[in-house]
């Protein structure tokens, strides 16, 4: 079964709290293909995740500053109450996904529930039945952490840092310019390399990123760390690859483990050594524009 519509993609991101499954062996990195220069590709999906952990908004254009993310991308996070990390709303910093319900925690719990963010700010949940609410005001944080506790059964807090903050995965930014905004990006070829060998339903909604590319080499973004990519008006400079966990191995639409408890982190890594477990780049906005689907892609 192949993923059919967003819809499908977007219902099941919960996975219990794990930390990233040790690799047995890492090799040294891949060729360079398609390292520089105009490449034949463009820019097939932009995606958004107004909550962390939960679904994507799917848009057609975004538009970018430097140094930020996509707008309201992982802006919100559901934190467990009892062991929040030590967010801090007043001065926001990094904090593991662990302590958040979402993509790395209850996914079993989760999983029927979808969401989607208007531009007004409004945010609707689509369980049993829509309740559509304002996220920054108390009744609605009030609302949201009250669905999210019925189905996950412990004390939730909507918490947010502010536009300047994001709830990402990676503390990439922090290290390499003291930021937590990054944009992850995943080449659709290297997804499309770890469906045929493992024989898995795996697509690029798995790996949760925010800008998908059609038309490169598998794995050509394995070159990538360090140079600055343009995409349409665009440029990023891409400071990491992406190193998986636990949350990937998870089917995305039925929120079940992929069959036999087969382990998708260690696959990658073995079918493909010279890769290791990793899959897609992060990046930074070195100078911001409006970037849309269809856009060309240039590595400089």
């Amino acid at each position: 079964m192949r993923f059919a519509t967003l819809a499908a993609l977007a219902t099941a991101y919960q996975v219990p709290p794990r930390t990233c499954p040790a690799i047995k062996r890492r090799a040294p990195p891949l060729r360079a293909t398609a390292a520089a220069g105009d490449v034949p590709a463009t820019v097939s999906t932009l995606w958004r995740y107004p909550i962390k952990g939960f679904p994507p908004d799917s848009l057609a254009s975004v538009s970018l500053k430097e140094n930020g993310t996509f707008p309201q991308d992982r802006l919100w996070a559901v934190a467990d109450a009892a062991d929040d990390g030590g967010f801090d709303a007043a001065a926001p910093q990094w904090v593991h996904k662990q302590h958040f319900f979402g993509a790395f925690r209850s996914r079993d719990r989760l999983a029927s529930l979808n969401t989607s963010f208007a531009a007004n700010g409004k945010l609707t949940f689509y369980g049993s039945d829509p309740v559509t609410v304002d996220p920054s005001t108390k009744k609605g944080r009030e609302t949201i952490e009250d669905i999210i506790q019925r189905r996950v059964g412990a004390a939730t807090r909507l918490v947010t840092g502010g536009v300047g903050h994001q709830f990402g995965n990676t503390r990439s930014g922090v290290r390499h310019h003291g930021d937590t905004r990054t944009v992850h990006v995943v080449n659709a070829a290297s997804v499309a390399a770890v469906r045929r060998a493992t024989g898995l339903d795996v697509d690029a909604a798995v790996f949760r990123p925010n800008v998908v590319l059609e038309g490169l080499e598998a794995w050509a973004e394995e070159q990538w760390v360090g140079k600055t990519i343009q995409l349409g008006n665009v440029l990023l400079e891409v400071i990491s690859r992406t190193v998986r966990c636990d949350a990937i191995n998870f089917h995305p639409v039925t929120g079940e483990r992929w069959p036999n408890n087969r382990d998708l982190v260690q696959e990658i890594a073995d079918n493909f050594p010279a890769v290791g477990p990793y899959l897609g780049v992060y990046a930074r906005v070195a100078r911001g524009g409006t970037l849309g689907r269809g856009g060309g892609v240039a590595v400089m």
